[in-house]
């Protein structure tokens, strides 16, 4: 499969399957796959401090 196909794949699954992907798949590739500064970099800018902060508020802490 090239990049593309798996990419199109990945983006027409559904959100549990995405999120079960996120959760299950990238955690068994992280070490090897992101291994310099850059992807480091997009990963901490992925979760920085207001993005969660605004994920808490519209969603209430999780109420």
């Amino acid at each position: 499969m090239t990049f593309e196909e798996i990419e199109t794949a990945i983006l027409s699954l559904g959100k549990e399957d995405q999120k079960r992907l996120i959760m299950d798949v990238v955690p068994q590739i992280w070490r090897t796959a992101c291994a310099d500064a850059s992807c480091l970099s997009k990963m901490r800018e992925l979760v920085d401090e207001e993005t969660v902060k605004g994920y808490l508020e519209q969603h209430m802490n999780g109420i």
